[in-house]
């Protein structure tokens, strides 16, 4: 396959634009970001070593901005940037268009015009040249009889130097993925994704099923909250009769769409959507991600039906119809999108306070971008942005303090909160969903329904308490070992006293008949109590561990949290962990040796 064997290496020229804040043309033209910049430098980087790169970088932090400076400051032949909708050209178009880069666009006519439009609304002239060596297509198009067989597409691709593909999850070497790619087979390719595994299990990396040679990786979702990039947010999780049990999973790694259509008929789900708005995010624009375009229109004919103004979205819609709707959600009094696979990727919606997932799905990358739709900042006024505590100020009294979740169909429990850490692979895994992986487990509150890590009591949020559903059991009680009923601590005190047992004791209970009336045979006495001490031993090693991990947390934490932390964090309480046998307790200090790092960097 050209696309993967050609590796034209050497570092490309650039002419990097270095100036904080320009204007030129009446256009402000602003420099990137710190972060932005490494990502930037470290692409031009890798092109001097390989010739396919793969950069990661969260939704919201810039993918678009990074990949259009990238094209500006580009010296070595045409460029072009891919996308992987039509409905995206617009936004690709615009974004070059705010850093002045003239490019074409290889799409009908009836689109430059709406898209030109676009420009002289935003810029006040069109950035849309014929003649411009930087290009924007779809994936669709590139791959498509017509750029094979048009001379004039044919003469421009094979000027191409750079190309740069967003959403590069996308892009495997089969079909028209692989297709487009393809005919840029003398160019650099930049992919440009912020999640870099695929629901169907097939890897990037050009050893699997993609192209990718070297990845790149970004600030992670954590940290650009934590500098006030991003906003932070509030999750709700209101319980659902959606049963989505038994539904097969597609090639393609996610649920079958038509029985995923046939049980939200069967469930109250739409309705339920509805109320949850009432509740946590009255008066908020949302976006509600759907499952087809029937059940799009039934959202939306039931939130209409409650006074509250939507409207149904899909790739279905026309193209100015679409551009109206947003525009009113943004400016006017429209307060609801309902969506079908169009603002779940790459598609940007100001305005937008608040998600609602109304699709379970196994996919990770479509879970990570609907919560990314609503994490972009709006900033107040007067307060100075280039600094950490600036930003977060102004989120603080902007008008958009944090961003609202609202996921009845359980999808963060298939892949954790958006904010945790994730350690992506691009050399292929099994289909399906990823999971949330080492981490530590939630708990829905049953007052707010907002989850929190389990071993916290009462819930942070809202101050319920966490009742038990039994005490006669570690496990009820989150290890909380004071949570016990008495019978059952007295049984753990047992059980201690009896791992603990002195050599002597133990060796005179070698004599005692079991249950069944028999003795251990006395050849057997000298291992058995070889292995009793030496157990005792190991234990003795593990409560050295136990305490440097307990003494490590801060002074004022609560020993029951303690506890309960311990618990979810090895899977097992303290007391229980003391009645260990020599390999199990190994296989804990083993466990406790290699998180202590982590927890120590997390605050345990």
């Amino acid at each position: 396959m050209p696309g993967r064997k050609d590796r034209r290496r050497g570092r490309p020229a650039f002419s990097p634009n270095r100036r904080a804040l320009v204007t030129r043309g009446g256009l402000t033209v602003l420099q990137l970001r710190d972060y932005q910049e490494k990502v930037y430098h470290k692409i031009i980087d890798a092109f001097g070593r390989v010739r396919v790169v793969l950069a990661v970088v969260p939704t919201g932090g810039g993918k678009t901005v990074i990949f259009s400076k990238l094209i500006h400051d580009w010296r070595d032949g045409y460029t072009m940037a891919v996308v992987h909708r039509k409905e995206i050209l617009g936004q690709i178009s615009l974004a070059l268009g705010a850093l002045e880069v003239k490019h074409r666009i290889l799409a009908p006519s009836s689109t430059l015009r709406r898209i030109r439009r676009r420009h002289v609304k935003k810029y006040g002239r069109s950035w849309i040249d014929e003649r411009a060596p930087c290009a924007v297509a779809s994936v669709q198009t590139l791959a498509s009889k017509r750029a094979s067989t048009d001379p004039e597409i044919k003469r421009f691709v094979n000027q191409v130097r750079l190309g740069v593909f967003d959403e590069g999850h996308h892009y495997t070497d089969a079909g028209h993925w692989g297709r487009a790619v393809d005919m840029l087979e003398a160019s650099k390719l930049l992919f440009v994704t912020a999640t870099p595994e695929r629901a169907d299990g097939k890897g990037l990396h050009v050893d699997a099923d993609g192209y990718v040679e070297e990845m790149i990786e970004g600030p992670s979702v954590d940290w650009l909250m934590d500098q006030g990039y991003l906003c932070r947010y509030k999750y709700f999780c209101p319980e659902s009769d959606l049963d989505v049990s038994g539904i097969a999973v597609t090639a393609s790694g996610d649920f079958n769409a038509k029985a995923l259509r046939a049980r939200i008929v069967d469930s109250n789900l739409i309705g339920d959507v509805v109320q949850h708005s009432q509740r946590f995010a009255a008066g908020l624009k949302t976006i509600v991600f759907s499952t087809d375009v029937k059940t799009a229109e039934e959202q939306a004919d039931a939130y209409n039906a409650a006074g509250i103004t939507a409207a149904a979205l899909s790739g279905e819609t026309d193209d100015a119809v679409r551009d109206q709707a947003v525009d009113e959600f943004e400016f006017s009094e429209l307060e609801k999108l309902v969506n079908v696979n169009l603002f779940d990727e790459g598609f940007d919606v100001p305005g937008a306070v608040c998600a609602v997932h109304a699709r379970p799905t196994e996919s990770l990358a479509k879970y990570m971008q609907i919560n990314g739709r609503v994490f972009r900042p709006v900033y107040a006024k007067g307060y100075d942005l280039s600094t950490r505590e600036g930003r977060l100020a102004a989120i603080a009294n902007g008008p958009k303090p944090y961003a609202v979740i609202i996921d009845p169909v359980k999808n963060w429990e298939r892949h954790g909160l958006p904010d945790w850490p994730r350690a992506w692979n691009i050399h292929g895994r099994k289909a399906g969903g990823t999971g949330p992986g080492d981490t530590i487990a939630q708990r829905v509150c049953m007052d707010c329904t907002q989850p929190y890590p389990a071993y916290l009591s009462p819930c942070p949020y809202c101050g319920a308490d966490h009742k038990p559903e039994g005490r006669s059991t570690p496990a009820q009680v989150d290890g909380d070992l004071a949570e016990l009923d008495v019978d059952a601590l007295r049984a753990l005190f047992d059980k201690q006293q009896e791992a603990d047992m002195s050599r002597e004791d133990f060796a005179r209970g070698l004599f005692v008949p079991n249950s069944e009336g028999k003795i251990v045979p006395p050849p057997y006495h000298g291992r058995l109590i070889r292995k009793h001490e030496a157990a005792k031993y190991r234990r003795l090693v593990l409560r050295n561990f136990v305490a440097w991990w307990v003494g490590m947390q801060p002074a004022d934490r609560p020993l029951a949290e303690k506890h309960r932390r311990f618990y979810h964090r090895f899977g097992i309480d303290i007391a229980t962990a003391f009645t260990l046998g020599e390999q199990e307790t190994d296989q804990l200090i083993q466990t406790i040796k290699t998180k202590f790092t982590k927890d120590l960097k997390h605050e345990l």
